[in-house]
């Protein structure tokens, strides 16, 4: 019994997709701890009002970690094509390229930012009458301050996943959280409750992380530091190529699950943002296990597809199948003991009915299928069939959403059920497409 462990753990050693899969789970699983230890401690320091208007905030400043117009995931195929290839220069340009492409993006996005404020009345857009509008124009620069800094600076995840050391994403998550929960004690002992001090820290929390992670990498990574030489905008835009159709996807994923928080802020009130949102988080825990498999696995099937090693990846593909199996058994647990369990864990501030559970299950369970079959098709080439797909979905979204809620009165489980009915169509469509790109695979 002894000898078979220690072989399976020399098996591991020497598996580089087997280490980041199982130190992530180590330390993704610490993150999900210190995740869920954040939130009561959050409701404790702002209540469930400022709760939901702080939750809506980082949904609408958050879309700035999908405008760097594909940058990110173009870079970490390149990455994984370089070390294909042993091509070390090569992947040094990139890097390069990407950090240069994304801090100009997150300077126009601000200056952008600034302006577009002075021009809306965003509290009345977003229906919050507890704020004056300059009070909430200042918590959101202070956001989008923070999100610009850290969407630059996040880039470090993806040359992380692209040189397949997905298990330091994983670090970097938990201690950007560690550091957090840290900064909220600290909020709680002063015990005056400001958002726009929360801002602060929260984004300092975040970014502290990525400079740490960052700095010990390429200190023991010096032979692809930055370097400002041969970088060119041609370069840039051969990055943007490759990234450009993922980027549009992206947008439409982010369509069909951050503008839920907006939809029911205009229609439902701030409490069922903040209802909606932690129901959510509590099913994020399948979502999350899943995710700590698929991201090392991207690179992977890059490399394994540029190698023409059709076989590995069919056989990963079973087991993902089989993997999706124990993922319905822990969705069915958390749907069967959601609506006390988030109730005790809200310290009984909130307490979700039973159909805004069901639905947020069957939602994850469609996305997790989904993610299975979009993963690979990613990682080996990004065509229009999946562009015009998420269009299309993100439409869906919207449509069926207002409807629910307005004719339906179905409050936020109407928000839910929508992003199901768009999500279905993947069931279809995906594994379908995946097996005619891999029939060309000779």
């Amino acid at each position: 019994m002894s000898n078979s462990i220690i072989k399976k753990i020399k098996e591991l050693k020497k598996s580089n997709l087997g280490i980041n899969i199982f130190s992530g789970f180590l330390f993704k699983g610490l993150s999900i701890i210190l995740n869920f230890l954040s939130v009561p401690l959050t409701l404790k320091y702002l209540g469930s009002e400022y709760y939901g208007l702080w939750i809506l905030i980082i949904s609408i400043t958050n879309w700035i970690y999908t405008f760097d117009i594909g940058i990110g995931s173009g870079l970490k195929n390149k990455i994984a094509e370089g070390i294909a290839k042993k091509d070390s220069s090569k992947i040094k340009e990139n890097i390069s390229v990407g950090y240069i492409g994304v801090s100009g993006i997150a300077i126009l996005f601000y200056i952008c930012s600034f302006f577009t404020l002075k021009i809306f009345d965003v509290s009345k857009l977003l229906n919050i009458n507890f704020l004056s509008n300059l009070e909430l124009n200042k918590i959101i620069m202070i956001n989008i301050l923070f999100v610009c800094l850290n969407f630059v600076f996040s880039l470090c995840n993806n040359i992380f996943y692209g040189t397949q050391k997905a298990y330091l994403v994983s670090i970097n998550s938990s201690l950007s959280q560690l550091l957090n929960i840290f900064f909220i004690v600290v909020l709680i002992k002063i015990e005056k409750t400001s958002i726009v001090t929360f801002s602060i820290f929260y984004g300092i929390s975040i970014l502290l992380s990525h400079l740490i992670l960052t700095m010990i990498y390429f200190y023991g990574n010096k032979e692809i530091s930055i370097s400002l030489n041969g970088v060119s905008i041609k370069k840039v835009k051969n990055l943007l190529h490759l990234g450009g159709k993922i980027f549009i996807v992206q947008i439409c994923g982010l369509i069909i699950f951050s503008t839920d928080n907006f939809i029911i802020s205009k229609f439902l009130g701030m409490d069922s943002v903040a209802e909606y949102n932690l129901v959510n988080k509590f099913f994020g825990i399948p979502i999350l296990l899943l995710s700590l498999i698929l991201a090392p696995i991207w690179p992977a099937i890059t490399k394994a597809y540029h190698e023409k090693n059709k076989v590995w990846i069919e056989n990963l593909l079973k087991k993902m199948k089989k993997l999706f199996i124990f993922m319905i058994g822990i969705t069915l647990i958390l749907v069967i003991v959601g609506k006390k369990f988030i109730f005790m864990w809200t310290l009984e501030k909130i307490n979700p009915n039973f159909g805004l559970i069901l639905t947020c299950g069957i939602a994850i369970l469609l996305t997790g299928y989904s993610s299975i079959y979009s993963t690979p098709l990613f990682a080996i080439k990004t065509d229009f069939k999946l562009v015009f797909l998420s269009i299309f979905q993100a439409i869906l979204n919207i449509v069926l959403s207002y409807v629910f809620i307005k004719y339906f009165k179905l409050g936020s489980t109407g928000v839910i059920l929508a992003t199901c009915f768009c999500m279905a169509t993947n069931i279809f469509l995906l594994p379908k497409w995946l097996n005619q790109r891999l029939e060309k695979l000779k």
